[in-house]
């Protein structure tokens, strides 16, 4: 499981300190689906950063409880736990195959198939003239920004990691799609911890937990409360 206790966050800005997070708490169950959702710069990103260790808070604690109930702090030597998709463009040149296998050489075509039919990137892979081997530039250069975001989706879920982190990967899709990748994780990867941030909430309601992240604040909404917003959007 994951945790966060009484974290506060703060950055130095030339008008004095900045607190991007105050005094959040959360626990983050195994298997399980949860979103973070709320406006762009409410503190999303920054959630994410301290859960794979790339920040330390300015005060509280982050970290990982053991099934033996031991507790770790959040440092580079669990990042092996992640498999992390960020917004931005990931993909590499080179062909479509080759961009899966940079996190597992060894995969077979049929994993690497596996792992884009769950991210809906099959489709449209299988109708390129070389399938897998299709060749892609720099930055997914040749494909849509969510045909490269699907892509890269696969890739995370082909590497196999316990924790799923989806930082806004998903911001260049429809929301049919989104809901077809998420309904997907839950059907097909129930072992992995996912967690989706996004500023769309229209996907809250396939999520075990909804947490409204804005100005620094983290509030978990209730069942009708993450419904109304959803129906707000």
């Amino acid at each position: 499981m994951l945790e966060l206790k009484h974290i506060t966050y703060t950055v130095s800005t030339p008008e004095g300190e900045q607190t991007i997070l105050n005094d959040i708490s959360i626990d983050i169950p195994d298997r399980k689906l949860i979103v973070f959702t709320g406006p762009n710069g409410g503190g999303k990103t920054t959630l994410v950063r301290l859960l794979l260790g790339l920040i330390r808070p300015s005060e509280g604690r982050a970290f990982l409880r053991t099934a033996g109930g031991c507790e770790e702090e959040m440092n580079v030597s669990l990042r092996k736990f992640f498999s992390y998709v960020p917004q931005g463009n990931t993909l590499l040149s080179g062909t479509i195959a080759e961009n899966l296998r940079i996190v597992r050489p060894d995969a077979s075509d049929e994993a690497l198939t596996a792992a884009l039919e769950a991210a809906c990137a099959w489709e449209f892979v299988r109708a390129m003239p070389d399938g897998l081997n299709a060749s892609v530039g720099e930055h997914g250069h040749g494909l849509s920004e969510g045909q490269a975001q699907r892509i890269a989706i696969a890739r995370a879920l082909l590497r196999d990691a316990p924790v799923l982190l989806l930082d806004e990967a998903t911001s260049a899709l429809d929301v049919a799609t989104e809901r077809r990748i998420l309904r997907n994780l839950v059907a097909e990867y129930p072992h992995k911890t996912c967690i989706v941030t996004t500023h769309r909430p229209t996907v809250i309601g396939l999520c075990a937990r909804v947490y409204h992240v804005s100005d620094g604040t983290l509030q978990e909404l209730t069942p009708q409360e993450a419904e109304q917003l959803a129906m707000e959007f």
